[in-house]
């Protein structure tokens, strides 16, 4: 049974992240996996650049508030510099979050930009803007899968949380526009004791289905930011061991990545084995979008020099790296 969650797994990597990235992509992987495996580089899989820190939605749960730096948000060009960086370390993946990214004007050109560099690119999301002509222009840019959040089922519900009325409506209009072009769309939404106790991760996972999503990426609060101060968990370690072994399902039910999470049946911190590496939107670089323990700048240097200068590929610890923020 493990070996064939294993396959499913495979195929859901497969269809979300590389299917629509095409044959491009494989000479992406193939020198990720010789650098990181053969060579023994800690070559991060993903690189997420914040591409900006606005937003139109007050959401209960962000993150975004308590973790973006003070700054200039990065530039196309700029933005450009990193992608070229990622392909250049050997990152097969770079996602585009922040904020909103579908704000920045530029998003398009940014997704074509990526795409012609042969890497998977992936956006997250409100879906606020994300209409048929927005989701076809990214299709057309090469846009490899859409992650939206939809953090309840329940329109109401869901537009509360997040401070914006219509949000719902949108997200869920964006979620069936992605499915209508075959972009693999991933539904996402962060798990607390009172969603599982109601049912309202069920109701999601059965509308992400019935709406044509690729996945469901359930995600665990992180205190920092809006949650920083509370002093009582949303999610209990009981509900926690709950979601792996009723709800995770190697082919449509993950959480935050369908890579690590399975491999020993729970989350693992992606900051401490170097699977990601998180840029700002005032080019700030950190472990992971939760720490604050900053590795540099790109624009005092770039990013690819900056990761060498920390010790980020080594087996060491350097400053930023393992931050201990979880």
């Amino acid at each position: 049974m493990r070996t064939a969650g294993h396959i499913r797994r495979i195929f859901l990597l497969y269809r979300i992240f590389a299917r629509r990235a095409g044959l491009k992509l494989l000479p992406r992987l193939a020198s990720f996996a010789f650098r990181r495996y053969l060579l023994g580089r800690r070559v991060p899989l993903t690189v997420m650049i914040a591409v900006t820190c606005r937003c139109q939605c007050d959401c209960a749960h962000c993150s975004a508030s308590g973790l973006t730096d003070n700054g200039k948000e990065l530039t196309t060009d700029e933005i450009k510099e990193i992608l070229a960086d990622a392909r250049f370390i050997g990152s097969p993946k770079v996602g585009f979050t922040g904020g909103e990214p579908l704000l920045r004007k530029d998003i398009v050109e940014l997704t074509a930009y990526a795409s012609s560099l042969g890497l998977s690119v992936s956006i997250d999301t409100n879906g606020l803007l994300l209409d048929e002509k927005m989701a076809g222009a990214l299709k057309d840019a090469g846009i490899s899968n859409i992650n939206v959040s939809l953090d309840s089922s329940d329109a109401r519900r869901h537009d509360r949380l997040r401070a914006s009325p219509g949000c719902y409506e949108a997200a869920v209009k964006g979620v069936r526009a992605c499915a209508e072009l075959d972009i693999p769309c991933v539904v996402s939404t962060y798990l607390t004791d009172a969603a599982l106790a109601e049912g309202r991760l069920d109701s999601l996972i059965s509308l992400a289905r019935s709406s044509g999503a690729a996945a469901v990426r359930a995600l665990f609060p992180i205190y920092t930011g809006k949650l920083g101060k509370r002093r009582r968990n949303l999610l209990s370690d009981a509900n926690k061991k709950l979601f792996f072994e009723k709800y995770a399902d190697p082919g449509f039910v993950y959480s935050e990545s369908p890579l690590y999470d399975y491999l020993e049946g729970g989350v693992q911190c992606t900051a401490h084995k170097r699977i990601s590496v998180y840029v700002g939107a005032d080019g700030g670089i950190r472990s992971c979008y939760v720490s604050k323990a900053s590795i540099g700048n790109i624009r005092d240097g770039g990013l690819a020099a900056l990761l060498a200068q920390s010790g980020y590929f080594g087996a060491g610890s350097g400053p930023g790296l393992d931050c201990g923020a979880c």
